[in-house]
């Protein structure tokens, strides 16, 4: 089982605080349909007794815009015990992961972040993207970075304007991890639609050396019969535990579960990210400071100096974007699955907090 007594986690800061931004709000559409029930089997197991109370719903989302809402993302949204805040995070997991990275349960519930962030006080909605578990698997060619943004600022969307319970949130957060960072490098930018974002697992660098660990998902056992495209990757079998986490920090048996679960992720070429990138909302980048991909052979910055790290990846950002750097020792890119969960967690709520409080709360 994970450990709770994690290590000491740094943070530095770079920027100053802005004042708070109007947000340009366009409703898109209304209407979402709830899902009793989840087709992928594995979602059984993220519902278990003791899980927080959350509903599953379906919402009609469009790759291009202006386009059609010809898509559907997947969604779990989970509020605090007989409250709605006004404030939820959007949770993206990366690449090769579903809505199960922030609610694994072979991690334990001390490790979820769903279930921090709503003892929080928070509400959360954690998704699927395009292309990956309960939600559509469009070809590859349309699943592109940029169009895969757009799907998820519709969920922003329906999250403002009460589009999938009726309760309209005032404050998002985008939360992140790894290709669920780089998703919000396209979307806030364009639509400027959310309140703070934490970004896991991604910067602004990539290890040279670092070997990749995905192939064409229709190669794999688990994927053969599935009627991907070639567009689709997904790691190789047995290379999980080496490319995402650090042994000091790694749960066999987490890791054997993480190989279970694994998904397909579309992966086409994408235009760069825009740079610079013009956030201009209070941002905290987290690191795992042995993250294979990220923080190793770097010479710019030292993953161990978390100020450095704040430094670098301030260049790719606007003139005062209030931007803060934490790395987590002995920890890899999986941040969410690595016995350091509990720890890295909490700081990233209490961050949190001081930028998007879950403002007050009434009776659900």
């Amino acid at each position: 089982m994970p450990r709770s007594d994690a290590p000491p986690l740094a943070t530095a800061r770079s920027g100053r605080w802005a004042a708070a931004l109007a947000l340009a709000l366009i409703a898109l559409f209304a209407g979402t349909v709830p899902a009793d029930a989840d087709a992928h089997p594995a979602y059984a197991a993220a519902h278990r007794p003791d899980a927080p109370a959350c509903t599953t719903y379906r919402l009609p989302v469009r790759l291009s815009d202006p386009g059609p809402a010809d898509q559907v993302l997947r969604g779990r949204l989970c509020y605090p015990s007989g409250h709605r805040p006004d404030t939820v995070q959007l949770l993206v997991p990366g690449s090769t992961y579903n809505h199960l990275y922030w609610d694994f349960p072979a991690a334990g519930a001390e490790s979820s972040y769903v279930r921090a962030a709503v003892a929080a006080g928070y509400a959360t909605f954690d998704v699927d993207p395009i292309g990956t578990g309960a939600s559509s698997h469009p070809p590859s060619a349309r699943a592109t970075v940029p169009a895969t943004a757009t799907a998820l600022h519709d969920a922003v969307t329906a999250l403002r304007t009460g589009g999938l319970d009726a309760h309209a949130f005032s404050r998002v957060v985008w939360v992140g991890h790894s290709l669920g960072s780089i998703h919000a490098w396209y979307e806030i930018p364009r639509y400027h639609d959310i309140d703070a974002a934490v970004l896991t697992g991604a910067l602004h660098y990539l290890n040279p050396a670092a070997p990749d660990p995905t192939y064409p998902a229709v190669q794999d056992p688990k994927f053969a019969g599935s009627g991907l495209d070639a567009g689709y990757r997904t790691t190789r079998p047995g290379t999980r535990g080496d490319a995402f986490y650090h042994p000091a920090t790694a749960d066999p048996a987490v890791i054997a579960a993480d190989e279970a679960a694994k998904d397909a992720t579309p992966l086409p070429a994408s235009p760069p990210a825009p740079t610079p990138l013009d956030f201009a909302v209070p941002t905290l980048v987290v690191l795992g400071a042995q993250d294979r991909s990220f923080c190793q052979g770097a010479t710019a910055f030292d993953c161990a100096r978390p100020g450095t790290v704040a430094a670098f990846e301030s260049k790719y950002y606007t003139v005062g974007t209030p931007l803060t750097a934490l790395t987590v020792p002995d920890t890899g890119h999986v941040l969410s699955l690595s016995t350091t969960a509990p720890g890295t967690h909490a700081a990233m709520l209490r961050w949190v907090r001081t930028v998007a409080a879950p403002g007050p709360q009434g009776a659900s």
